[in-house]
Parts: structure tokens; C-alpha cells; sequence
């Protein structure tokens, strides 16, 4: 059983923050109410890894305000350009990928690709969460499709987002 991943003011200024790119997710098909991973990223032995940066106050000014809007390719049951729907969630699993130690939902994607069109600090933040991925374990985004996105393929080139990391040396 996952426990949560949650807000922790330690880590809001701790280490270095990384963007997941639109083009840096996998072009994997999706299917309604499965977890399909779209972004991996295993931990090095000498580094440690957390979903989010800086704070969950929008007025601190060290805040990673998000956004993601994802595109199908054509490839699948939904032609290109279509918008994926559904729910992203961020997770921290075992060395294999497969067991989710800890689990934040993000957000539905519908929300997420307005926040695109909204100014940077218009657009909802994803601060530090804890706990963090040490040696040998692995951050994933992994995304729930509606009904509507069964069957649909992602296009990271066509796809636009900025979901934020954080690693710690």
C-alpha cells in the first residue's frame, strides 16, 4: 500500500529543480482507469530525487507553477492533436518501477492544459513533497485515461508541459 506523497517546507528550498518537458514523456498508448507510465526517471547512488520544488505560497516567489498539455498522435483511437484526458499523478516506486511506494495526484488534465494559457504565476503549483526517492528507486508520472482517451497514443513532440523536480546532491 502507497502512502501519500506530501508538502515538506525542508525540501522547498533543497536542491536543484528539473523540468518534465512535453518532449521528454514516452509516446506510449493509453488506456481508461489503467496507470500508464509517460516519464521515468530512476535515482543515482550519490543523488536523491522529489516531485515538486519550493513552496506551496505562491507570494514566496520559489514556487514551480505547472502545467501539461497533452496531445494524441494520430496513432490509436484518437486522431492528432486530440487532447488527452484524464489524471496525472506522480509517484515514487521500487527499483523495478513497479511497486508505488508513495503517490500525489496531480491534477486531471483538463485543468492542467488550461493552466497553459493562464500566466506562469496564474497557474497551480506543485511544491517540494517528501518522502524522497533514494538509490535505486524511481520517480514516474504516470497518467489514468478517461473513457474518451482509450486507446489514444501520446505525442511528446505535439505534447507542451512543465511538471517539476526537484534533486538533491
Amino acid at each position: 500500500m502507497s502512502t501519500p506523497l506530501t508538502y515538506n517546507t525542508e525540501l522547498a528550498e533543497a536542491g536543484n529543480s528539473k523540468p518534465v518537458k512535453g518532449a521528454m514523456l514516452k509516446q506510449t498508448t493509453l488506456r481508461a482507469g489503467n496507470e500508464i507510465v509517460v516519464y521515468e526517471e530512476s535515482c543515482p547512488a550519490d543523488k536523491y530525487l522529489f516531485w515538486g520544488f519550493g513552496y506551496r505560497n505562491k507570494q514566496a516567489g520559489n514556487a514551480s507553477h505547472i502545467y501539461a498539455q497533452l496531445k494524441a498522435s494520430g496513432n490509436g483511437s484518437a486522431d492528432a492533436g486530440d487532447a488527452i484526458k484524464g489524471d496525472l499523478i506522480a509517484v515514487v516506486t521500487d527499483s523495478e518501477g513497479r511497486d508505488v511506494l508513495h503517490r500525489y495526484n496531480i491534477g486531471d488534465l483538463e485543468t492542467l492544459a488550461d493552466a497553459a494559457a493562464d500566466p506562469r504565476t496564474e497557474r497551480p503549483i506543485m511544491p517540494a513533497l517528501a518522502p524522497i526517492a533514494r538509490e535505486d528507486q524511481r520517480i514516474q508520472l504516470r497518467i489514468v485515461a478517461d473513457e474518451e482517451s482509450d486507446g489514444a497514443e501520446i505525442d511528446p513532440s505535439a505534447s507542451s508541459a512543465r511538471i517539476y523536480h526537484g534533486k538533491l546532491n
